[in-house]
């Protein structure tokens, strides 16, 4: 079920008994002021009198000023799961750490090569056939871009084989920037949602670095393309990439009428067409994906820990995935923010609850430090359901 903004219960105001919390926007976080605008918070205009910093634009700038009681949205090096790149990389290597483990990343991200490193790109090429053909289909992406920007699928890699295969550096070019690329396993067998091809997004919360603590939010949304499903039509963006920034580009896009749906509906969806079980979502797919984003930030964790001695710094995430015709999902994108635009009725839904219940755990958190109680010792998680929660960390 849904959470709506009038559901939220945000709960923290006893836990600041002397005065209420202070909270700071950035002149760039429009939308996220808003969506936050019934929390129970004073909103201040100096972020030094802030309990909580919520920044869009250079939010470095603000890292060694933290004090010891206050909490900014990012964590410094986050990058290292955002950019598609160093996501890959970290994956690789702590999977090749833990040999034995009976679940890794092998299970949930496409097979991934970083074009930009040496070692990576001599292993692409040298797996490739000799022959292309469609079956043998990839995507190549950009590291860092979102939105579908840049991404092209491909199965003929005749130039690209002749590129890569050259000494020294190998450079990409988009709109004149020099980007880094990755060049993914396209997933083939993707789960169609009547004929057009579907992804999840999730969003998800690190609360806290040191005690752990890492959530999940009970409700996400499944983009779908406007356009019905052909493998072999490589060049349209409509048919391949569900973002909105590419769908926006179909003549009949309305925006009453966006290509979206809450988890429930997928879920009633999946039980209609007998694809799965009524308890598919809470038995087997949440579960999953608990373990996947658990897995990425052990991945991580060496680099996500490499924060300022002073502050709270947290992180509110959003984690694509495509399901496949067997309902397996698979990892595509971490992103950041996690984009916080409500301009269609389902995130005007889902992202006030969202939202409030992400900065009500980071506030109660604050005020647990202050009073120098267990982090651990939330009185709620809001909507939200526990990934790692980890008192020893």
């Amino acid at each position: 079920m849904t959470l709506t903004a009038s559901d939220i219960t945000y709960g923290f105001e006893a836990l600041w008994p002397d005065r209420g919390p202070r909270v700071y926007f950035d002149p760039a976080s429009l939308n996220a002021a808003k969506l936050l605008s019934g929390l129970p918070a004073e909103r201040v205009e100096s972020a030094p009198e802030a309990d909580l910093l919520w920044i869009r634009k250079n939010p470095g700038a603000w890292y060694d000023k933290l004090g010891s009681f206050q909490a900014i949205n990012h964590i410094p090096l986050e990058r290292c799961m955002i950019r598609k790149g160093d996501l890959a990389q970290n994956l690789h290597r702590y999977g090749a750490s833990q040999p034995q483990a009976t679940f890794s990343h092998l299970d949930f991200l496409p097979t991934t090569y970083c074009l930009y490193d040496p070692e990576e790109r001599a292993a692409f090429v040298e797996q490739l056939p000799e022959v292309d053909h469609p079956e043998n289909l990839w995507i190549l992406k950009p590291s860092n871009l979102s939105k579908g920007l840049g991404m092209k699928i491909l199965w003929d890699l005749a130039s690209l084989r002749k590129a890569l295969s050259k000494s020294g550096p190998i450079t990409f070019k988009f709109e004149g920037r020099t980007v880094d690329y990755v060049i993914q396993r396209y997933v083939k067998n993707a789960l169609l949602l009547d004929g057009k091809k579907s992804n999840i997004r999730i969003y998800w919360l690190i609360a806290s670095l040191d005690p752990l603590l890492v959530l999940m939010y009970t409700e996400g949304t499944v983009r779908f393309t406007l356009q019905p499903y052909k493998l072999d039509d490589f060049d349209n963006p409509l048919i391949h990439f569900t973002n909105a920034f590419q769908q926006k580009k179909h003549p009949g896009y309305r925006p009453d009428a966006v290509p979206k749906w809450n988890l429930s509906r997928l879920q009633e969806y999946l039980l209609k067409e007998t694809l799965a079980p009524g308890n598919f979502f809470e038995d087997v797919l949440k579960p999953r994906l608990r373990q996947i984003l658990a897995y990425v930030v052990r991945a991580n964790i060496e680099s996500l820990k490499q924060t300022p001695s002073s502050g709270l710094f947290f992180g509110l995430y959003g984690a694509d995935f495509i399901l496949d015709d067997q309902l397996t999902p698979w990892l595509t994108e971490i992103q950041k923010g996690p984009g916080l635009s409500f301009n269609d009725p389902l995130q005007q839904r889902l992202k006030p609850p969202m939202l409030g219940g992400a900065v009500s755990i980071v506030l109660e958190i604050l005020a647990l430090k202050r009073k120098g109680q267990p982090l651990t010792a939330l009185s709620s998680t809001h909507g939200y359901e526990w990934v790692n929660r980890d008192p020893a960390t």
